[in-house]
């Protein structure tokens, strides 16, 4: 199976379909779905016949845009591809009426399952407007924070997943944890205060971020206060939270894209994360991109689209276990059971 394996990953690589990316021009939409509530995506229909059609899920800063690499490997393979915004996030608030105010400035109790509820409300849409029949979500980073709480789909695909909020920033979730334990000594005030703290720090770290992404896209520079609140919710969404195994829909089948070089912290959560449910179910399936930092689709966009590819024709379905995807040497390897386990432990000691 080893080499039935290696075959299927490189051709996936190497015979990309030839159709333009050029004659396929994305649309910029936008889904609403309440007063002050959008999300905006852009879309690109599906040119091969019967292709699903990818949901991307934003990263914590943005959604991929559709001319950025790894989703341009994807739309020249012919493939469906919709990359979404959450309505909480700069692109969303930028695209509201002029005078209208974001939801959250008034509600900013927004939880991962609210976030997961407007992916399955676009992937509704994407059937009942665009007559597609046929989406895989895809999660970047905190998008693999908010996928477990997605129902009813039989293929969710976990790129760099945000499996714990306090592995991600272990510096934050200590700061966190002193405030909480501060409250112990005021039970009455101390909850406000922890509040109040954790949202300046939070703030502080956005407003950068905010300044950065506004210049890149001439986004309304008057907006910049609701687009620092929109990052700050989903900051406070992820605080102490973990993927809860237990609660996983069973019928649908999760496959894992990690980064050889991610930070230790978190690879090592989302490792134990994946053995917890690999042992109980050999049929999930990791792949390890080697020579590439957190955002896979932009440090190895052939080896994302590859994989997907790979997905979207379900030659993985019956495969389990890691396989280290070497861009570089064009090469793969597969480890199952207790090899996998050691592969994965030496890639995570391997960190400093």
């Amino acid at each position: 199976m080893k080499t039935l394996v290696q075959f299927l990953v490189l051709s996936s690589f190497f015979f990309a379909s030839v159709l333009s990316f050029a004659a396929n021009k994305p649309q910029n939409l936008q889904l609403r779905l309440g007063d002050g509530r959008v999300v905006y995506f852009e879309y690109a229909k599906a040119t091969k016949k019967d292709a699903p059609t990818f949901l991307l899920m934003p990263g914590v800063n943005r959604s991929l845009l559709l001319n950025e690499s790894g989703p341009k490997e994807l739309i020249a393979r012919g493939y469906g591809v919709a990359a979404m915004n959450f309505s909480v996030q700069p692109f969303s608030v930028d695209a509201l009426e002029k005078n209208e105010t974001p939801f959250f400035m008034t509600n900013s109790k927004i939880s991962l399952a609210d976030l997961a509820a407007e992916v399955q409300e676009l992937a509704t849409d994407l059937k009942e407007q665009f007559q597609v029949s046929d989406v895989i979500p895809v999660s970047l980073s905190y998008s693999g924070a908010v996928s477990p709480f997605l129902k009813n789909f039989p293929v969710i695909v976990e790129a760099v997943p945000l499996t714990s909020g306090p592995a991600q920033n272990p510096q934050l979730e200590q700061y966190r944890q002193s405030l909480k334990m501060g409250e112990f000594w005021n039970p009455i005030f101390g909850p406000g205060i922890t509040r109040n703290l954790l949202d300046q720090a939070y703030r502080s770290k956005w407003s950068e971020q905010v300044d950065a992404i506004s210049n890149q896209f001439a986004f309304d520079s008057s907006r910049k206060d609701q687009m620092i609140e929109g990052y700050t919710v989903l900051s406070r969404a992820t605080e102490g939270y973990e993927w809860d195994l237990t609660t996983l829909p069973s019928k649908t089948r999760r496959v894992f894209m990690f980064a050889a070089n991610e930070s230790k912290s978190l690879l090592q959560h989302q490792v134990n994360t994946f053995l917890a449910l690999y042992a109980k179910d050999k049929n999930v399936l990791l792949f390890v991109v080697k020579n590439s930092g957190h955002v896979i689709p932009s440090d190895q966009p052939e080896s994302y689209a590859g994989i997907l590819d790979l997905v979207a024709q379900g030659k993985t379905d019956k495969l389990g276990g890691v396989i280290e995807v070497d861009p570089d040497q064009h090469a793969t390897k597969t480890y199952q059971n207790s090899d996998a386990k050691t592969y994965l432990q030496g890639l995570v000691d391997s960190k400093e």
